[in-house]
C-alpha cells in the first residue's frame, strides 16, 4: 500500500485493525511508514477534540410507570379488601339485628295484686294465679347452726357411679299440698352495684317439634358476666330441684316455665327469671331460652364442636325426641360432635349423675365459645350471624342486637380457660326427701347462700 492510498483510507475515516484485509493492509502500512503514522495519530486527537467540545444532550427524566401502576393496584386491592370486609360485618349484623328481633320475648303486663298465701293449692291451667311482684322478692338466709361444704361443680370428667337402668321420671311436681312441703330454702341477697356485674339466666328447654313452649328446663345455668374484671362464671342448677315458684307453691325448678306459660301475663321465661332470682338472691338481667332443635342448629352452624371424655359414657335408656329410648355411646378422649351428638352429650345421665351431666353442659358451653374464637373478628360476626339465624324458631330471649353484640365485644379477651364453673353439688341437697319421689333434691340449711357467695366472689 503506497502512503497516497493509506492517506485517502485515513481520510475516509478508516482505521487499522484486523477487521478487513484494507485495515490490516492500513496497518502494515502505518508501522513502516512514520509520517503515515503521525498523520493517523493527528487524525485521531481531532476527532477526539471534537467530541468532547460537542454538548451533550439533555436528558429526558427517568420515568418508572411500572412501579407507579403496581402501587396504584395494591390501592385498588387494599380498598377492594376493606370493602368487602365492611360488607361482611355489615350484612352479618343487619342479619343478627333481624334475628335478635324476630327472638324478643313478649312485653310483660304489669304484675296484678297478691294474693298467693305460700301455701301450695292445686291451680287450673285455665286460671292461673296472678303472680305477685313481692312473690319473688329474695328471702333473707334462714338461721341454722349446720355447717355447709359446697363442692366446686365437677370437670369435665364423668364421675364414677354405677349406671342406673331407669329413666328419670318425667311429670310436674305436686303443689296440691299432699306432698311433704320442704323446708323454705335459704337465700342471701347479693346487692350488686350497677352496672358492675351481669347475670344471664341460659334455659334448654324439652320442647320438641310440634311442641309448644309450655315445656321444663333440661338445663338450667347462670352466667356472671363482669366486664371490667373480665370475669365470667358458670352456675348450674340441678332441673330436680325443689325451690318455691312464686304464686304457685314449691316444686321442681325445671317446672317454672311451666306454670309460667300457663299464665299469658307472665311467660315461662319470665316465671324462671323470678324463680331463680327469688332462690339466689340475685337479680338476673337477661334470658336465653332455647330449645332442642335451636341447640342442635346452633353447634351445626359453627362447624361442630371438640370435647374430651376422661372416661367413656354408655347410657342404655337415653330419652328420644319422640319420648321413647335409645342406646348412646361416647368414648373416652377427644372427639369431634355435630349438634346431635352435642345434644345427647348435654343429656344423658345414666352413665354417671345429674351433677355429672351439669358439668358437661358448662363443658359443651364453653366449647361452642371456643369454636367461635378460633376465627378472627369478621368470622366470629358472621358466625354469630349464622348462630342466630339458625336460632330464630327455637329461641325467646331479651337481649338486644346491641347488648349482644356489645357483651361479645367485651368479652373478645376473656381467657376461656380461666370461667369458673360452679354447681350445687350432692352436698348441697337431700336426696328423696319427699316421700314417693326419689329424684328430687332438697336444699340443705345454707347450701345455697353458700353456693351463690362462692359465684359472686369468686375462687
Amino acid at each position: 500500500m503506497t502512503c497516497s492510498e493509506a492517506r485517502a483510507l485515513l481520510a475516509a475515516g478508516i482505521r487499522p485493525g484486523s477487521g478487513s484485509t484494507t485495515q490490516a493492509r492500513l496497518d502494515d502500512h502505518l508501522a513502516q511508514c512514520a509520517d503515515c503514522r503521525a498523520l493517523a495519530f493527528s487524525s485521531d486527537q481531532a476527532l477526539l477534540e471534537a467530541l468532547l467540545a460537542m454538548p451533550l444532550p439533555a436528558r429526558p427524566p427517568a420515568r418508572r410507570p411500572a412501579l407507579r401502576y403496581a402501587l396504584f393496584l395494591l390501592l385498588a386491592l387494599l380498598a377492594g379488601w376493606l370493602g368487602f370486609q365492611t360488607g361482611r360485618v355489615v350484612w352479618a349484623a343487619i342479619t343478627i339485628s333481624q334475628n335478635v328481633a324476630a327472638m324478643q320475648l313478649p312485653t310483660l303486663a304489669p304484675p296484678a295484686t297478691p294474693t298467693s298465701s305460700g301455701v301450695a293449692t292445686a291451680l287450673p291451667a285455665s286460671t292461673p294465679a296472678p303472680i305477685p311482684t313481692a312473690a319473688y322478692a329474695p328471702i333473707q338466709p334462714a338461721a341454722t347452726g349446720e355447717t355447709i361444704t359446697v363442692a366446686p361443680s365437677p370437670t369435665s370428667a364423668a364421675l364414677e357411679v354405677a349406671i342406673v337402668a331407669s329413666v328419670t321420671p318425667i311429670r310436674l311436681p305436686a303443689i296440691d299440698g299432699r306432698a311433704p312441703v320442704p323446708t323454705l330454702m335459704p337465700t342471701v341477697g347479693v346487692r350488686l352495684p350497677e352496672g358492675d356485674a351481669i347475670h344471664i339466666l341460659l334455659l334448654g328447654s324439652d320442647r320438641r317439634p310440634g311442641e309448644s313452649w309450655a315445656t321444663r328446663s333440661d338445663a338450667i345455668m347462670l352466667v356472671r358476666i363482669e366486664p371490667s374484671a373480665r370475669r365470667v362464671a358458670l352456675l348450674s342448677l340441678p332441673r330436680d330441684l325443689i325451690v318455691e315458684i312464686p304464686g304457685y307453691g314449691y316444686g321442681r325448678i325445671n317446672s317454672a316455665t311451666v306454670y309460667g306459660e300457663m299464665n299469658p301475663a307472665i311467660g315461662g321465661a319470665e316465671m324462671a327469671r323470678r324463680t331463680v332470682a327469688n332462690l339466689l338472691g340475685l337479680r338476673i338481667d337477661h334470658i336465653v331460652w332455647v330449645d332442642f332443635t335451636g341447640f342442635t342448629a346452633a353447634v351445626d352452624a359453627i362447624g361442630g364442636i371438640e370435647v374430651e371424655l376422661a372416661q367413656a359414657i354408655y347410657d342404655p335408656a337415653y330419652p328420644t325426641m319422640d319420648y321413647g329410648i335409645t342406646t348412646v355411646y361416647f368414648p373416652a378422649g377427644k372427639q369431634w360432635l355435630d349438634g346431635a351428638q352435642a345434644l345427647i352429650l348435654s343429656r344423658t345421665r345414666h352413665a354417671d349423675s345429674a351433677y355429672a351431666r351439669e358439668a358437661r353442659q358448662q363443658m359443651i358451653a364453653l366449647a361452642i365459645a371456643r369454636r367461635i374464637r378460633e376465627h378472627d373478628p369478621v368470622r366470629q360476626v358472621e358466625l354469630a350471624a349464622h348462630v342466630t339465624t339458625a336460632l330464630r324458631p327455637h329461641i325467646r330471649t331479651d337481649l338486644s342486637a346491641d347488648e349482644l353484640l356489645g357483651l361479645a365485644w367485651s368479652l373478645r379477651e376473656v381467657d376461656l380457660g380461666s370461667i369458673e364453673r360452679f354447681a350445687l353439688g350432692p352436698d348441697g341437697v337431700y336426696e328423696g326427701l319427699i316421700e314417693g319421689d326419689p329424684y328430687a333434691l332438697t336444699p340443705r340449711p345454707g347450701a345455697i347462700a353458700a353456693l351463690v357467695q362462692e359465684f359472686v366472689r369468686g375462687k
